[in-house]
C-alpha cells in the first residue's frame, strides 16, 4: 500500500461539502465490545498525527492503529490517472470529495469497528478536514459504536514557519504565498466541541505523553 500523507492539504484548494463523508462513516459504524475504545487522531496535514500514532502503539498494549493515507490511497491515485490528473491532484477536485472522500474515511472506519473487541485500543488516524465541524458524524459514532469508549483527539497546528519546516521535511509542499493561505484556511475549520485539542508546539514525547494521559 502507498503512504500518500505528503499530499496532505488538498482539500484545502477547494470548498468541499462534508455530507457525503458523514453519511458514508456513520453507515460503516458498528456496536463494538463494552471495554474496547476507538480513538480518533485528527488534525492538519504535518502536525504529527502519525509520529505521534507509531510512538503510542509501542507504548500501548493491545492497539490497532488504522490510517487513511495509507488504506485509501491506491484507488484515490489510480481514480487520479484514469481522470488525467498528477498525483498532487488526486486530493483537490469535485469528484474526489463528493465520491472518493466517502470511501476512504469510511473503509478505515469500518475496519476500526470490526476491531472493537475486548479491551483493544483502535487509533483511527486522518485529517477529517470538514467533517471535524459537523456535530452530528461524531455524536452519532459515539451512539453507534457504544458500549464501546469514544474519543477524538485533534492535534494542532504549530506556529507557522515551524509547521512550514515540518511540511517541507516530509516532502510537501510549503512554498509561498501558497502555505500561509493553506495555514489560514485549514486552521480556520471548526472543530467538534467534545474534541480534545493537544498542542504539537512541543517536542514529540510531550504530545505522545498528553494523548497517553487523555486515553487514561
Amino acid at each position: 500500500m502507498t503512504d500518500v500523507s505528503q499530499l496532505g492539504g488538498g482539500y484545502a484548494d477547494s470548498m468541499p461539502d462534508p455530507e457525503p463523508t458523514v453519511e458514508a462513516v456513520l453507515q460503516a459504524a458498528r456496536p463494538g465490545s463494552p471495554d474496547a475504545h476507538l480513538v480518533v487522531i485528527a488534525g492538519p496535514p504535518g502536525v504529527g498525527k502519525s509520529a505521534a500514532t507509531a510512538r503510542i502503539v509501542e507504548l500501548l498494549p493491545n492497539s490497532l492503529w488504522l490510517d487513511k493515507d495509507i488504506t485509501a490511497s491506491g484507488f484515490i491515485l489510480q481514480s487520479a490517472r484514469d481522470r488525467g490528473l498528477p498525483e498532487s491532484a488526486a486530493y483537490g477536485h469535485e469528484h474526489y470529495h463528493r465520491h472518493l472522500r466517502p470511501h476512504e474515511y469510511a473503509g478505515p472506519t469500518a475496519q476500526a469497528c470490526a476491531n472493537l473487541v475486548g479491551p483493544r485500543q483502535v487509533l483511527l488516524v486522518g485529517g477529517w478536514g470538514p467533517e471535524l465541524a459537523v456535530d452530528r458524524l461524531w455524536t452519532g459514532l459515539r451512539q453507534r459504536i457504544a458500549p464501546s469508549r469514544f474519543t477524538v483527539i485533534h492535534l494542532d497546528a504549530p506556529p507557522l514557519e515551524e509547521w512550514r519546516r515540518r511540511m517541507a521535511a516530509r516532502g510537501s509542499r510549503s512554498d509561498s504565498p501558497w502555505f500561509e493561505a493553506f495555514a489560514r484556511k485549514v486552521t480556520s475549520q471548526p472543530v467538534w466541541e467534545d474534541a480534545s485539542r493537544v498542542s504539537t508546539d512541543r517536542p514529540l514525547a510531550e504530545v505522545v505523553q498528553v494523548i497517553l494521559n487523555l486515553l487514561g
